[in-house]
């Protein structure tokens, strides 16, 4: 586990420097076999917690600065002392890498999901996007129900069209409303 002190005056010599306001940031690799625990969930105490950073649209791991893993590259979460220091570091990383996801869990680790989930404000309406096209695909395939119906079962073409175009809008209804409760951008504050 690598623990890093930042200092606001310094350049960014590490990918979690960026973030100036952090007073003590670990890097911590997923699994080391020299390591007791060799696992991750072993060393984070109740209190801390975890920030796993992934790519939005593919769910695909990413560094800390955004990249994707190199071969060979090990995995690592970043542990936070506190829940506002994370969410904080999320609002701040999803800001600076648009294409970027942050999941804060727990100490218990990701047998649960995800305690919050933060993305840039641009994608927070893309289910809503893809529900709304989805919808405008199965009401389009009514007129080519309805030509069917009108010519006796006898044209083959609408009909193929029409069942295309049910099933591509389901999918998309459903990939628009499947990610909606992954997505959130700003926390809203506490009362």
């Amino acid at each position: 586990m690598h623990s890093f002190a930042v200092n606001p005056l310094s350049e960014p010599c590490h990918p979690c420097s960026s973030v100036v306001r952090f007073s003590s940031v670990q890097v911590l690799k997923l699994y080391d076999p020299a390591r007791k625990p060799t696992e991750w969930t072993g060393l984070v105490h109740s209190g801390q917690f975890a920030v796993f950073h992934s790519d939005v649209t593919t769910d695909v791991e990413r560094t800390a600065d955004g990249h994707y893993l190199q071969s060979g590259e090990d995995s690592t979460c970043l542990i936070f002392d506190s829940l506002a220091e994370a969410e904080e570091y999320c609002e701040i990383k999803v800001d600076q890498i648009p294409n970027l996801r942050c999941d804060i869990y727990d100490h218990i680790g990701k047998s649960k999901p995800p305690m919050l989930t933060y993305v840039n404000k641009i994608h927070l309406n893309a289910g809503t996007k893809r529900a709304k096209w989805g919808w405008v695909l199965v009401a389009a395939s009514l007129p080519c129900s309805w030509m069917e119906w009108h010519w006796g079962n006898t044209l083959v073409i609408p009909m193929v069209v029409g069942v295309n175009l049910v099933f591509a809008g389901l999918r998309l209804v459903y990939w628009g409303k499947g990610g909606s409760e992954k997505r959130r951008a700003v926390r809203e504050k506490r009362i």
